[in-house]
């Protein structure tokens, strides 16, 4: 009995440790929008900059098949949102889930999957 548990609490360990190694990164980038574009294609890729990164970055489809977990819907109302904030001059909050610094986000590439905050500071 005392062998099985200690294979029990073994795997245990294992898996713990397997899991914790295989964590994604997470980082929130802020800043205010220096770049934003829709691209003229079937999808309506949206591309966008912050100041201090990332750079020209692809966010979602306004008319695609949901490029990094984000709906059309949800990206025509993220990329009228980032309109606003770019002519606003305000801050914006994207959280890139596969990436561990802002730099790291793909320029000219898919972002990873994301969330999305507007803060509303100057």
């Amino acid at each position: 009995m005392k062998k099985i548990a200690r294979l029990i609490y073994g795997a245990v360990g294992a898996l713990s440790i397997c899991y914790a190694n295989t964590a994604a990164a997470v980082v929130d980038c802020t800043g205010e929008v220096t770049s934003l574009s829709l691209q003229l294609t079937t999808a309506g890729t949206v591309t966008l900059s912050l100041a201090g990164a990332p750079y020209y970055t692809y966010l979602c489809d306004v008319d695609g098949s949901g490029l990094n977990g984000v709906s059309p819907t949800v990206c025509r109302t993220m990329y009228a949102t980032l309109v606003t904030a770019k002519t606003t001059g305000k801050k914006v909050l994207i959280r890139f889930y596969d990436h561990s610094t802002c730099s790291a986000v793909p320029y000219f590439g898919v972002a990873g999957t994301l969330g999305w905050t507007i803060l509303l500071t100057d």
